[in-house]
């Protein structure tokens, strides 16, 4: 019996670690829910709107992940940083350099939807309390960067990674991030679970290069700001609340993505090419610490070549 729960070394295997987290964190989305139910807080409102993603990102999924990883840091004797969350450099140069690869990254969409003929700047959408809806749309963007990436490929890819390698983890949650979207967003399709699956793969390749997920964050806020606010895109058969521009997408959904927006464009495949040749040159290959050691912090961890 010892041998099913423990390592040779005395230590929690890492399947059963990442079984104890999500039993915290599905049990404290529970509980929220039905006290959101017994208190009547319907979540109700258009779906992109900047506060209700907020609320609902932070309430429902960050503040549940963030406690669960807080008590396996007890457990392990762990600090957030090993679990690749930046406390102290979240928005640093990393943060900001992502945040220009993914702006980047959504306007090269943008633009060979443009060229094909399927997206048209109409006119301004933003005429009045301009300042509050820029500020809501950065915060919104950056609440999904943070919520997303550390619910995704915190805690459970180094815990999975531990367990059957960081590769096949990274594979694992990449499938599950797409199925996420799949499965629970309206009007989709097939390209938009295979073009999330794989974007969730390349920000994986980010934190093996950087070891830390401030690059991933800063990424995911600067792609989602472009193509929700600054090129105001559909996302789930909707525009933005308080977008910048009125916008025509006048061709066929392979070309624009349709009522999912350009995530859902076969051009994304196209950008997603660039984004993982480009990072692997412009980020050399270095070890990553894959295993953990018994003691507090890893004295000879087990590496590979990232």
């Amino acid at each position: 019996m010892r041998k099913i729960f423990l390592t040779t070394a005395g230590q929690l295997r890492a399947g059963w670690r990442l079984l104890t987290w999500l039993l915290i964190v599905f049990g404290m989305q529970t509980l929220i829910v039905a006290v959101a139910r017994l208190l009547h807080l319907a979540n109700d409102g258009a779906f992109l709107d900047p506060k209700r993603l907020m609320l609902g990102d932070w309430i429902a999924t960050f503040i549940p992940v963030i406690i669960a990883t807080l008590v396996m840091t007890r457990i392990e004797r762990r600090t957030f940083s090993d679990y690749y969350i930046p406390v102290r450099g979240l928005l640093g140069k990393s943060f900001w350099v992502g945040a220009a690869w993914g702006i980047g990254a959504v306007s090269l969409l943008i633009g060979l939807i443009a060229l094909s003929g399927g997206y048209r700047i109409l006119g301004v959408a933003l005429n009045e309390h301009v300042t509050h809806w820029v500020l809501m749309w950065l915060a919104a963007a950056a609440s999904i960067g943070i919520v997303e990436e550390i619910a995704f490929r915190g805690y459970m890819l180094r815990t999975l990674g531990d367990g059957i390698g960081f590769w096949p983890a990274a594979v694992v949650l990449a499938f599950l991030f797409g199925a996420l979207h799949y499965f629970t967003k309206p009007f989709e399709r097939w390209e938009d679970f295979a073009s999330t699956g794989l974007l969730a793969l390349f920000l994986s390749l980010t934190v093996a290069r950087t070891g830390s997920l401030a690059w991933a964050i800063g990424w995911h806020f600067g792609f989602d700001w472009g193509a929700m606010w600054l090129w105001s895109g559909r996302n789930a058969g909707e525009y933005a609340r308080g977008r910048l521009f009125e916008t025509a997408w006048p061709a066929g959904d392979r070309v624009t993505g349709g009522l999912l927006g350009p995530e859902a464009s076969w051009f994304v495949f196209v950008v997603i090419a660039a984004l993982f040749s480009s990072f692997h040159f412009m980020y050399p290959r270095k070890p990553l610490t894959l295993k953990f050691d018994p003691g507090p912090l890893a004295s000879n961890p087990s590496q590979v070549d990232a």
